[in-house]
């Protein structure tokens, strides 16, 4: 398993997810985290997963229940965060 660590704008991305629904449908919100966590740990088992971006050096996942994008890097021995957002919210 790989470690995972963030950048400081995926924290963030991850604090604004939290605020937002927190204030909007809180009820959803443990669902929501654990769909970004549940892609997480997918992804620290198996890096590979997400799918290249072509032109860039990153990766990126769409989580399964919600549609959270995950964008990131494998910089052994990290698997670095370097974004998360809603899937309609920006490109990567």
């Amino acid at each position: 398993m790989i470690a995972l660590r963030f950048r400081k704008e995926a924290e963030a991305d991850l604090r604004d997810v939290v605020s937002y629904y927190r204030d909007v449908a809180p009820e959803v919100l443990p669902r929501i985290l654990d769909d970004i966590h549940h892609a997480l740990r997918r992804l620290q088992d198996y890096p590979q997963l997400g799918a290249a971006v072509e032109g860039r050096s990153f990766r990126r996942i769409v989580t399964l229940r919600y549609h959270f994008k995950i964008a990131y890097l494998i910089e052994e021995p990290f698997l670095t965060v370097l974004g998360i957002f809603r899937y309609q919210d920006r490109e990567s």
